[in-house]
Protein backbone atom coordinates (compact mmCIF):
# COMPACT_ATOMS: atom_id res chain seq x y z
CA UNK A 1 0.00 0.00 0.00
CA UNK A 2 1.31 3.59 -0.58
CA UNK A 3 2.42 6.00 1.78
CA UNK A 4 -0.03 9.03 1.57
CA UNK A 5 1.41 12.39 3.90
CA UNK A 6 -1.87 14.73 3.95
CA UNK A 7 -1.09 18.52 3.97
CA UNK A 8 -3.69 19.94 6.94
CA UNK A 9 -4.13 16.57 8.94
CA UNK A 10 -5.79 18.67 12.01
CA UNK A 11 -9.55 19.61 9.94
CA UNK A 12 -12.40 18.30 10.17
CA UNK A 13 -12.47 16.57 7.08
CA UNK A 14 -8.73 16.08 6.65
CA UNK A 15 -8.39 13.90 10.12
CA UNK A 16 -11.67 11.65 8.71
CA UNK A 17 -9.79 11.20 5.64
CA UNK A 18 -6.95 10.02 7.37
CA UNK A 19 -8.46 8.04 9.83
CA UNK A 20 -10.15 6.31 6.70
CA UNK A 21 -7.08 5.90 4.90
CA UNK A 22 -5.38 4.18 7.69
CA UNK A 23 -8.01 1.76 8.07
CA UNK A 24 -7.76 0.87 4.73
CA UNK A 25 -4.13 -0.47 5.24
CA UNK A 26 -2.04 2.81 4.03
CA UNK A 27 0.18 4.56 5.92
CA UNK A 28 -0.07 7.63 6.58
CA UNK A 29 1.45 11.06 7.95
CA UNK A 30 0.39 14.34 8.16
CA UNK A 31 1.09 18.09 9.72
CA UNK A 32 -0.87 21.00 10.83
CA UNK A 33 -0.01 24.49 11.92
CA UNK A 34 -3.06 23.87 14.58
CA UNK A 35 -4.43 20.57 16.18
CA UNK A 36 -7.77 21.09 17.89
CA UNK A 37 -10.06 18.91 19.26
CA UNK A 38 -11.63 16.24 18.26
CA UNK A 39 -9.11 16.45 16.08
CA UNK A 40 -6.37 15.69 18.02
CA UNK A 41 -7.47 13.07 20.06
CA UNK A 42 -8.93 10.83 17.41
CA UNK A 43 -5.49 11.52 15.28
CA UNK A 44 -3.32 10.58 19.13
CA UNK A 45 -5.68 7.30 19.50
CA UNK A 46 -4.98 6.47 15.80
CA UNK A 47 -1.48 6.75 16.24
CA UNK A 48 -1.72 9.22 13.83
CA UNK A 49 -1.30 12.69 15.71
CA UNK A 50 2.09 14.83 14.31
CA UNK A 51 4.63 15.22 17.48
CA UNK A 52 4.32 18.88 16.95
CA UNK A 53 2.59 21.50 15.58
CA UNK A 54 3.88 23.06 12.22
CA UNK A 55 5.11 22.40 8.92
CA UNK A 56 7.93 20.22 8.03
CA UNK A 57 9.43 19.86 4.75
CA UNK A 58 11.52 17.09 5.46
CA UNK A 59 8.64 15.25 5.90
CA UNK A 60 7.92 14.76 2.01
CA UNK A 61 10.00 12.18 0.56
CA UNK A 62 10.59 10.39 -2.57
CA UNK A 63 9.05 7.59 -0.85
CA UNK A 64 5.69 9.28 -0.77
CA UNK A 65 2.90 7.84 -3.22
CA UNK A 66 0.51 10.24 -2.72
CA UNK A 67 0.09 13.96 -0.79
CA UNK A 68 -3.13 14.89 -0.34
CA UNK A 69 -3.32 18.37 0.32
CA UNK A 70 -6.70 20.55 2.16
CA UNK A 71 -7.70 24.50 1.52
CA UNK A 72 -6.08 25.09 4.86
CA UNK A 73 -2.65 25.07 3.41
CA UNK A 74 -1.41 28.12 1.49
CA UNK A 75 0.27 27.97 -2.21
CA UNK A 76 3.58 28.97 -0.49
CA UNK A 77 3.32 25.74 1.87
CA UNK A 78 6.54 24.51 2.48
CA UNK A 79 5.43 21.03 2.75
CA UNK A 80 3.43 21.33 -0.81
CA UNK A 81 6.46 23.45 -2.51
CA UNK A 82 8.39 20.38 -1.85
CA UNK A 83 6.34 17.75 -3.08
CA UNK A 84 6.04 19.84 -6.20
CA UNK A 85 9.79 20.44 -6.21
CA UNK A 86 9.84 16.01 -6.43
CA UNK A 87 6.99 15.73 -8.20
CA UNK A 88 5.53 13.83 -6.38
CA UNK A 89 1.26 12.63 -6.72
CA UNK A 90 -0.63 15.48 -5.47
CA UNK A 91 -3.70 15.67 -4.90
CA UNK A 92 -6.85 18.02 -3.29
CA UNK A 93 -9.14 16.18 -0.71
CA UNK A 94 -12.24 16.77 -2.51
CA UNK A 95 -10.68 15.15 -5.85
CA UNK A 96 -9.35 12.26 -3.32
CA UNK A 97 -12.80 12.03 -2.45
CA UNK A 98 -14.43 12.28 -6.09
CA UNK A 99 -12.03 9.39 -7.21
CA UNK A 100 -12.88 7.17 -4.80
CA UNK A 101 -17.01 7.83 -5.43
CA UNK A 102 -16.89 8.24 -9.43
CA UNK A 103 -18.89 4.77 -9.73
CA UNK A 104 -21.65 5.86 -7.45
CA UNK A 105 -24.58 7.63 -7.56
CA UNK A 106 -23.75 11.37 -6.35
CA UNK A 107 -26.11 13.22 -4.08
CA UNK A 108 -24.44 16.37 -3.39
CA UNK A 109 -25.84 19.37 -0.93
CA UNK A 110 -24.85 22.98 -1.95
CA UNK A 111 -25.86 26.68 -0.75
CA UNK A 112 -24.75 29.45 1.86
CA UNK A 113 -26.86 27.81 4.57
CA UNK A 114 -28.44 25.01 5.64
CA UNK A 115 -25.79 22.70 4.21
CA UNK A 116 -25.17 20.33 6.96
CA UNK A 117 -28.57 20.42 8.60
CA UNK A 118 -29.83 18.78 5.19
CA UNK A 119 -26.82 16.72 4.40
CA UNK A 120 -27.56 15.30 7.94
CA UNK A 121 -31.18 14.70 7.91
CA UNK A 122 -30.47 13.31 4.01
CA UNK A 123 -28.02 10.81 5.75
CA UNK A 124 -30.80 9.83 8.61
CA UNK A 125 -33.64 9.41 6.16
CA UNK A 126 -31.28 7.07 4.09
CA UNK A 127 -29.70 5.19 7.59
CA UNK A 128 -33.57 4.73 8.60
CA UNK A 129 -35.22 3.78 5.07
CA UNK A 130 -32.43 0.74 5.16
CA UNK A 131 -30.40 2.43 1.56
CA UNK A 132 -26.73 2.11 2.66
CA UNK A 133 -24.69 4.99 1.71
CA UNK A 134 -21.22 6.49 2.01
CA UNK A 135 -20.95 10.44 2.61
CA UNK A 136 -18.82 13.52 3.97
CA UNK A 137 -20.35 16.01 5.99
CA UNK A 138 -19.00 18.93 7.87
CA UNK A 139 -20.28 18.40 11.53
CA UNK A 140 -20.73 15.56 13.47
CA UNK A 141 -24.82 13.64 13.29
CA UNK A 142 -26.10 11.88 16.13
CA UNK A 143 -26.21 8.65 14.84
CA UNK A 144 -22.39 8.72 13.26
CA UNK A 145 -19.60 10.20 14.56
CA UNK A 146 -18.05 9.62 11.29
CA UNK A 147 -17.66 12.67 8.65
CA UNK A 148 -16.52 10.65 5.79
CA UNK A 149 -17.25 7.21 5.04
CA UNK A 150 -15.88 5.78 1.97
CA UNK A 151 -17.12 1.82 1.25
CA UNK A 152 -19.00 -0.71 -1.23
CA UNK A 153 -22.18 1.90 -0.38
CA UNK A 154 -23.90 2.76 -4.14
CA UNK A 155 -24.27 6.09 -3.71
CA UNK A 156 -22.66 8.49 -2.12
CA UNK A 157 -24.46 12.10 -0.54
CA UNK A 158 -21.83 14.82 0.75
CA UNK A 159 -21.98 18.59 1.73
CA UNK A 160 -20.83 19.95 -0.82
CA UNK A 161 -18.93 23.82 -0.35
CA UNK A 162 -19.09 26.42 -2.97
CA UNK A 163 -15.34 27.12 -1.46
CA UNK A 164 -12.36 26.38 -3.76
CA UNK A 165 -10.89 22.76 -3.33
CA UNK A 166 -7.16 23.60 -2.38
CA UNK A 167 -4.57 26.46 -3.60
CA UNK A 168 -4.11 23.99 -6.60
CA UNK A 169 -7.71 23.46 -7.82
CA UNK A 170 -10.32 26.69 -7.87
CA UNK A 171 -12.86 24.91 -8.18
CA UNK A 172 -15.73 25.06 -5.78
CA UNK A 173 -15.81 21.84 -3.58
CA UNK A 174 -19.28 20.52 -4.61
CA UNK A 175 -18.49 20.77 -8.35
CA UNK A 176 -15.67 18.75 -7.80
CA UNK A 177 -17.97 15.74 -7.10
CA UNK A 178 -19.49 16.08 -10.03
CA UNK A 179 -23.03 15.51 -8.69
CA UNK A 180 -26.20 13.81 -10.47
CA UNK A 181 -28.40 15.16 -7.76
CA UNK A 182 -28.04 18.75 -6.84
CA UNK A 183 -29.77 19.98 -4.01
CA UNK A 184 -29.37 23.98 -3.88
CA UNK A 185 -30.52 25.39 -0.40
CA UNK A 186 -29.85 29.31 -1.07
CA UNK A 187 -27.16 31.43 -2.03
CA UNK A 188 -26.25 34.80 0.17
CA UNK A 189 -22.67 36.03 -0.42
CA UNK A 190 -19.64 34.74 1.86
CA UNK A 191 -16.27 33.69 1.46
CA UNK A 192 -15.19 37.59 1.01
CA UNK A 193 -11.52 36.41 1.24
CA UNK A 194 -12.04 34.24 -1.90
CA UNK A 195 -15.12 36.01 -3.25
CA UNK A 196 -14.72 39.69 -3.52
CA UNK A 197 -18.44 40.70 -4.61
CA UNK A 198 -21.66 39.12 -4.77
CA UNK A 199 -21.07 38.41 -8.00
CA UNK A 200 -18.01 36.57 -7.84
CA UNK A 201 -19.80 34.71 -5.22
CA UNK A 202 -22.95 33.53 -7.24
CA UNK A 203 -20.06 32.80 -10.30
CA UNK A 204 -19.19 29.53 -8.17
CA UNK A 205 -22.22 28.42 -8.13
CA UNK A 206 -23.08 29.12 -11.58
CA UNK A 207 -20.25 26.61 -12.02
CA UNK A 208 -21.79 24.15 -10.05
CA UNK A 209 -24.82 24.07 -11.69
CA UNK A 210 -23.13 23.72 -14.98
CA UNK A 211 -21.56 20.39 -13.61
CA UNK A 212 -25.20 18.61 -13.16
CA UNK A 213 -25.26 16.16 -16.11
CA UNK A 214 -27.80 15.30 -18.58
CA UNK A 215 -30.90 13.59 -16.95
CA UNK A 216 -28.98 15.56 -13.83
CA UNK A 217 -31.92 16.42 -10.86
CA UNK A 218 -31.94 19.73 -9.07
CA UNK A 219 -33.91 20.25 -6.22
CA UNK A 220 -33.68 24.33 -5.80
CA UNK A 221 -35.02 26.45 -3.26
CA UNK A 222 -37.63 28.70 -5.27
CA UNK A 223 -37.92 30.87 -2.11
CA UNK A 224 -34.71 32.41 -2.78
CA UNK A 225 -34.66 34.47 -5.86
CA UNK A 226 -30.90 34.21 -6.53
CA UNK A 227 -30.99 30.95 -6.60
CA UNK A 228 -34.05 30.81 -8.49
CA UNK A 229 -32.59 33.51 -11.05
CA UNK A 230 -29.54 30.99 -11.55
CA UNK A 231 -30.93 28.05 -12.29
CA UNK A 232 -33.31 29.06 -14.62
CA UNK A 233 -30.37 30.24 -16.16
CA UNK A 234 -28.27 27.60 -16.16
CA UNK A 235 -30.03 24.62 -16.61
CA UNK A 236 -32.37 23.11 -19.53
CA UNK A 237 -35.43 22.11 -19.22
CA UNK A 238 -35.99 18.68 -20.55
CA UNK A 239 -32.10 18.53 -20.40
CA UNK A 240 -32.00 18.74 -16.80
CA UNK A 241 -34.78 17.67 -14.31
CA UNK A 242 -35.89 21.22 -12.08
CA UNK A 243 -37.29 20.45 -9.22
CA UNK A 244 -38.79 23.69 -7.10
CA UNK A 245 -39.35 23.18 -3.24
CA UNK A 246 -40.78 25.42 -0.77
CA UNK A 247 -41.69 25.17 2.72
CA UNK A 248 -43.53 22.55 4.30
CA UNK A 249 -46.70 23.56 6.52
CA UNK A 250 -45.93 24.57 10.03
CA UNK A 251 -47.25 25.76 13.17
CA UNK A 252 -46.03 25.98 16.38
CA UNK A 253 -47.36 25.37 20.03
CA UNK A 254 -45.09 26.72 23.27
CA UNK A 255 -41.66 25.53 22.51
CA UNK A 256 -42.57 23.11 20.05
CA UNK A 257 -42.82 23.13 16.02
CA UNK A 258 -44.79 20.75 13.97
CA UNK A 259 -44.24 20.16 10.74
CA UNK A 260 -47.41 18.79 8.20
CA UNK A 261 -46.25 16.27 5.71
CA UNK A 262 -49.63 15.32 3.57
CA UNK A 263 -51.77 14.00 6.14
CA UNK A 264 -49.47 13.77 8.55
CA UNK A 265 -48.17 16.15 11.40
CA UNK A 266 -44.89 15.42 12.11
CA UNK A 267 -43.55 17.31 15.93
CA UNK A 268 -39.85 18.23 15.45
CA UNK A 269 -36.93 18.92 17.67
CA UNK A 270 -35.79 21.79 15.85
CA UNK A 271 -36.58 25.40 15.94
CA UNK A 272 -37.14 27.83 12.87
CA UNK A 273 -38.52 28.07 9.26
CA UNK A 274 -34.99 27.99 7.95
CA UNK A 275 -34.82 24.29 9.22
CA UNK A 276 -38.43 23.52 7.69
CA UNK A 277 -36.93 24.79 4.71
CA UNK A 278 -33.98 22.51 4.72
CA UNK A 279 -36.55 19.20 5.41
CA UNK A 280 -38.56 20.51 2.65
CA UNK A 281 -35.77 20.19 0.31
CA UNK A 282 -34.93 16.36 1.58
CA UNK A 283 -38.87 15.84 1.06
CA UNK A 284 -38.31 16.60 -2.19
CA UNK A 285 -36.03 14.69 -2.78
CA UNK A 286 -36.91 11.54 -0.98
CA UNK A 287 -40.43 11.34 -3.18
CA UNK A 288 -38.51 11.01 -5.90
CA UNK A 289 -37.95 7.61 -4.39
CA UNK A 290 -41.18 6.87 -3.87
CA UNK A 291 -41.15 7.26 0.28
CA UNK A 292 -44.31 7.74 1.59
CA UNK A 293 -45.94 10.47 4.18
CA UNK A 294 -45.46 8.11 6.99
CA UNK A 295 -42.22 7.26 7.03
CA UNK A 296 -40.85 10.38 6.41
CA UNK A 297 -43.44 11.94 8.80
CA UNK A 298 -41.64 9.37 11.50
CA UNK A 299 -38.39 9.77 10.11
CA UNK A 300 -38.54 13.80 11.12
CA UNK A 301 -39.87 13.46 14.66
CA UNK A 302 -36.84 11.58 15.46
CA UNK A 303 -34.30 13.44 14.08
CA UNK A 304 -31.68 15.46 15.74
CA UNK A 305 -30.22 18.06 14.32
CA UNK A 306 -25.94 17.81 13.92
CA UNK A 307 -23.60 18.87 16.67
CA UNK A 308 -23.46 22.69 17.13
CA UNK A 309 -27.14 23.42 15.93
CA UNK A 310 -29.77 24.62 18.34
CA UNK A 311 -27.94 22.94 21.22
CA UNK A 312 -30.32 23.61 24.36
CA UNK A 313 -27.46 24.91 27.20
CA UNK A 314 -30.03 25.80 29.76
CA UNK A 315 -33.32 24.65 29.46
CA UNK A 316 -35.89 27.57 31.03
CA UNK A 317 -38.06 28.24 32.38
CA UNK A 318 -37.77 30.92 33.19
CA UNK A 319 -34.22 31.54 30.98
CA UNK A 320 -32.79 29.38 27.77
CA UNK A 321 -29.30 29.38 26.34
CA UNK A 322 -29.11 28.39 23.06
CA UNK A 323 -25.89 27.56 21.53
CA UNK A 324 -25.90 27.68 17.43
CA UNK A 325 -23.56 27.31 13.97
CA UNK A 326 -24.72 30.60 12.76
CA UNK A 327 -22.11 33.18 11.60
CA UNK A 328 -22.63 34.62 7.85
CA UNK A 329 -25.49 37.52 8.39
CA UNK A 330 -28.21 35.33 7.03
CA UNK A 331 -27.94 32.93 9.27
CA UNK A 332 -27.76 34.86 12.39
CA UNK A 333 -30.66 36.73 11.05
CA UNK A 334 -32.42 32.91 10.95
CA UNK A 335 -31.92 31.85 13.65
CA UNK A 336 -32.28 35.16 16.19
CA UNK A 337 -36.27 35.06 13.96
CA UNK A 338 -36.66 31.53 15.07
CA UNK A 339 -35.58 32.20 18.33
CA UNK A 340 -38.19 35.50 18.60
CA UNK A 341 -40.79 33.37 16.89
CA UNK A 342 -40.40 30.40 19.26
CA UNK A 343 -40.65 32.33 22.43
CA UNK A 344 -42.45 35.10 21.77
CA UNK A 345 -42.85 36.26 25.33
CA UNK A 346 -39.41 36.22 26.02
CA UNK A 347 -36.91 38.80 25.12
CA UNK A 348 -33.50 37.75 22.91
CA UNK A 349 -29.72 38.51 23.98
CA UNK A 350 -27.21 37.36 21.85
CA UNK A 351 -23.62 36.82 21.39
CA UNK A 352 -21.95 36.54 18.06
CA UNK A 353 -18.19 35.17 18.04
CA UNK A 354 -16.79 36.96 14.92
CA UNK A 355 -14.69 34.00 13.55
CA UNK A 356 -14.66 33.54 9.85
CA UNK A 357 -12.41 35.34 7.63
CA UNK A 358 -15.01 37.14 6.43
CA UNK A 359 -17.04 37.97 8.79
CA UNK A 360 -13.44 39.99 10.48
CA UNK A 361 -13.48 42.30 7.07
CA UNK A 362 -15.03 45.34 8.04
CA UNK A 363 -16.74 45.79 5.09
CA UNK A 364 -18.41 42.77 5.21
CA UNK A 365 -19.16 42.87 9.51
CA UNK A 366 -21.54 45.83 8.74
CA UNK A 367 -24.06 43.47 7.37
CA UNK A 368 -24.19 42.21 10.52
CA UNK A 369 -25.70 45.50 11.69
CA UNK A 370 -29.50 44.95 10.83
CA UNK A 371 -29.96 40.89 11.27
CA UNK A 372 -28.36 41.73 15.02
CA UNK A 373 -30.89 44.69 15.64
CA UNK A 374 -33.58 41.18 16.07
CA UNK A 375 -32.01 41.23 19.53
CA UNK A 376 -32.73 42.98 22.51
CA UNK A 377 -28.89 43.24 23.58
CA UNK A 378 -26.37 42.38 21.56
CA UNK A 379 -23.01 41.74 22.18
CA UNK A 380 -19.62 40.34 19.64
CA UNK A 381 -16.57 38.01 21.30
CA UNK A 382 -12.95 37.84 19.46
CA UNK A 383 -10.77 35.04 20.47
CA UNK A 384 -7.32 36.68 20.22
CA UNK A 385 -5.92 33.79 19.25
CA UNK A 386 -7.31 33.71 15.82
CA UNK A 387 -7.91 37.69 15.32
CA UNK A 388 -4.02 37.27 15.46
CA UNK A 389 -3.97 34.38 12.97
CA UNK A 390 -6.71 36.12 10.28
CA UNK A 391 -5.35 39.46 10.93
CA UNK A 392 -7.99 41.15 11.89
CA UNK A 393 -8.46 44.74 13.44
CA UNK A 394 -11.22 44.51 16.20
CA UNK A 395 -11.01 48.69 15.94
CA UNK A 396 -12.17 49.06 12.37
CA UNK A 397 -14.68 46.24 13.22
CA UNK A 398 -15.58 48.72 15.59
CA UNK A 399 -16.36 51.67 13.83
CA UNK A 400 -17.74 49.16 10.63
CA UNK A 401 -20.53 47.56 13.54
CA UNK A 402 -21.16 51.20 15.51
CA UNK A 403 -21.68 52.02 19.22
CA UNK A 404 -25.12 49.81 20.05
CA UNK A 405 -23.25 46.49 20.29
CA UNK A 406 -20.52 45.70 23.08
CA UNK A 407 -17.40 43.75 22.79
CA UNK A 408 -15.86 41.18 24.44
CA UNK A 409 -12.44 39.89 24.02
CA UNK A 410 -11.47 36.98 26.65
CA UNK A 411 -13.32 33.94 27.42
CA UNK A 412 -13.13 35.13 31.17
CA UNK A 413 -15.03 38.09 30.02
CA UNK A 414 -17.05 36.21 28.23
CA UNK A 415 -18.19 33.78 30.89
CA UNK A 416 -18.65 37.16 33.33
CA UNK A 417 -21.28 38.60 30.39
CA UNK A 418 -23.16 35.56 30.46
CA UNK A 419 -23.92 35.54 34.48
CA UNK A 420 -24.61 39.03 34.22
CA UNK A 421 -27.02 38.61 31.53
CA UNK A 422 -28.85 35.95 33.11
CA UNK A 423 -29.30 37.66 36.08
CA UNK A 424 -31.53 40.11 34.12
CA UNK A 425 -34.46 38.06 34.32
CA UNK A 426 -36.18 35.28 32.22
CA UNK A 427 -34.88 35.71 28.38
CA UNK A 428 -33.50 33.87 25.57
CA UNK A 429 -28.98 33.73 25.17
CA UNK A 430 -28.01 33.28 21.64
CA UNK A 431 -24.66 32.15 21.30
CA UNK A 432 -24.04 31.72 17.85
CA UNK A 433 -20.33 31.10 16.12
CA UNK A 434 -18.56 28.30 13.91
CA UNK A 435 -16.17 28.88 16.09
CA UNK A 436 -15.54 27.26 19.49
CA UNK A 437 -16.32 30.48 21.80
CA UNK A 438 -12.37 29.68 22.81
CA UNK A 439 -13.49 26.17 23.28
CA UNK A 440 -16.31 27.02 25.98
CA UNK A 441 -17.94 24.28 27.46
CA UNK A 442 -21.71 24.07 29.41
CA UNK A 443 -19.54 23.19 32.04
CA UNK A 444 -17.37 26.38 32.66
CA UNK A 445 -20.61 28.15 33.32
CA UNK A 446 -22.49 25.36 35.86
CA UNK A 447 -24.53 24.12 32.95
CA UNK A 448 -25.26 20.59 31.57
CA UNK A 449 -25.78 20.08 27.98
CA UNK A 450 -29.81 19.61 27.56
CA UNK A 451 -29.64 18.90 23.51
CA UNK A 452 -27.44 15.32 24.12
CA UNK A 453 -30.05 14.00 26.84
Amino acid sequence: MPRVHIIGIGGAIMHSLALHLKQQGYEVTGSDDRLAEPARSRLAAAGLLPPQEGWFPEKITPELGLVVVGMHARRDNPELQRAQQLRLPIQDMPTFVARATHHKHRIIVAGSHGKTTTTALLLYAFERLGMPTDWLIGAQTTHDTRLLRLSAAPTFIAEGDEYPASPLNLQPKAAVYRPHWLILTGIAWDHVNVYPTPEDYQRAFQYILQQLPKAGVCFYNETDPTVRRLVEAELKPGWHRLIPYRPLPAFRRQATWFVRVGRRVAPVRFWGRHNILNASAVWSLLQEMYVEDREFAEILSSFRLPAYRQEVWLEGPPSWIVRDFAHAPSKVEATLKALRETFPTLPVRVILELHTYSSLQPTYAAAYKKPLRLAKERWIYLDERNVQAKGADPTALQQALGKEIGWIYSKTALIETIHSTLSQGPQVLALLSSGTFSDLEPAELGLALKSSE
